[in-house]
Parts: C-alpha cells; sequence; structure tokens
C-alpha cells in the first residue's frame, strides 16, 4: 500500500491525534463489516497495527486473513467457535483475548480485545511487547504514556471516551465486550467530541488531569504457550477493503 501500515506511522510518530482517530474509525468499520455485514460471519482473530494498511488518502485496509475463521450465517448474536485443531491458536500472544488463549474459543469479541490492545498502541505510539518490559505497565495510568508527539492535543472530554473504548475491549469476560459497531460509533464521537474542542480552543493546548488505570489480567504466556502449541506470526497476501 502507498503509505505502509499503521505500525509504521505509529513508529514514526508523525500521525496528528485526529487522524489516528480517523484510521481507528475506517479499521472499526472493516471489522464490523465482518462480524455484521457479511453472510456469515468472519473472524479476524490476528488483527494488529501492522495488519492495518493504509492507501493513498490514508484511508484504512484490513489484511493478514490468514487465520481468519469464518461462523454460521450472520446471527445478532454469533454464537463462539470451538477451536479443536492442535497447534491451531496462532498469533501474537499480546493481542490474543484470554478465552482463544484458554479456552481454545473464538468469537467476534476477539477481535474486539485485539482492538483495545491497538488502541492502546495508538495512543502510545510503541508496541505492546515494548511497554511488556516496562513491567505491569497497565496498573500504571495510561496517561503516563501518551505519545510526546499527541501530548497537549488531545482534549478532555474526547480522551473520556477514548479511555472508556479501550477499558470496555479489554474487558475479561467476552459477553462484557462492545460489539465493533458499537466501538465504531463511539470512537466516531470521539472524533466529534475533539473537532468541537478544536474550535473553541484557539489554543489548541489541552491537559489531562485524569488518571486512568485500564485492569487486565496477564496470562501465564510460558503456560499458554506449551497448552496451545507455538503461537508463530503468519503472513498473508489475503486483503479485505473497508
Amino acid at each position: 500500500m502507498p503509505n505502509g501500515s499503521l505500525h509504521g506511522h505509529l513508529q514514526g510518530g508523525k500521525l496528528s491525534w485526529k487522524k489516528r482517530l480517523e484510521i481507528c474509525i475506517g479499521a472499526a468499520r472493516g471489522l464490523h463489516y465482518l462480524h455484521a455485514g457479511a453472510k456469515r460471519t468472519i473472524i479476524h482473530r490476528h488483527i494488529k497495527p501492522s495488519y492495518i494498511l493504509l492507501d493513498h488518502n490514508m484511508n484504512p485496509k484490513l489484511v493478514g486473513f490468514g487465520l481468519s475463521i469464518q461462523g454460521a450465517r450472520f446471527m445478532s448474536k454469533p454464537k463462539p467457535i470451538k477451536i479443536n485443531t492442535p497447534g491451531y491458536i496462532r498469533g501474537n500472544w499480546e493481542y490474543l483475548a484470554k478465552e482463544l488463549l484458554m479456552d481454545r474459543t473464538a468469537s467476534d469479541r476477539c477481535d474486539v480485545y485485539s482492538f483495545g490492545m491497538i488502541l492502546l498502541e495508538v495512543v502510545w505510539a510503541k508496541t505492546i511487547l515494548d511497554m511488556e518490559s516496562r513491567g505491569n505497565f497497565l496498573k500504571k495510568p495510561v496517561e503516563e504514556y501518551i505519545d510526546p508527539n499527541i501530548e497537549g492535543k488531545i482534549a478532555p472530554e474526547c480522551w473520556q471516551v477514548f479511555v472508556d473504548i479501550i477499558a470496555g475491549c479489554l474487558k475479561n469476560e467476552p459477553d462484557e465486550r462492545p460489539a465493533m459497531g458499537e466501538v465504531q460509533m463511539q470512537l466516531e464521537h470521539a472524533l466529534s467530541l475533539q473537532k468541537q474542542a478544536d474550535i473553541t480552543n484557539t489554543n489548541a493546548h489541552y491537559i489531562l488531569l485524569s488518571k486512568t488505570i485500564i485492569n487486565r489480567e496477564r496470562q501465564d504466556i510460558t503456560e499458554t504457550t506449551n497448552s496451545c502449541g507455538s503461537l508463530e506470526d503468519i503472513e498473508s497476501e489475503d486483503m479485505f477493503r473497508t
């Protein structure tokens, strides 16, 4: 793709806050279509920033469908899919939901969980693995790690909606996570709040006074890896356009 991946742009640190939100909205729209717009529910199972590519207009395109699975014909609440193939729980463990790692159960809410981890990377401009090296980073306020390139650019009212989305996506219980359609709508709301704030704030500098801690239980990855097989990265040339 002409503009590479979201991962590459986050590492470069040049994306504005509003552009990051727009890309997240487009990616959420694509996942929502996979879950609810196709004849059969499609679970991506491997969504991450490097699989969100950007076209010449910086519109996101989802790729990396090598691990995706197809459910039954679309229902308002798709049934979880049990994965019985030995060694088939693959992907980058830091994005995988607990139920996929521990119970080998996949649903659209697995993608929602992964998307929550992506949203953390979007605001930090660091990979989850980089953050893991800092210790139990999710026990500390999210605000402590905001990318310096967007620090002071996030309106408090927009930020509150954004971190609420992350907290919802990272719920331990799948049924407590929002559907991707709801995530998309809330991201659009966050962007709207940001634009409104920028109109009234001529200095365009904001101070976040909140201290948001998102608790997320970390799994014993060594034990999980031994029980599930190798968690290896699988590339795919398949592409889904949002």
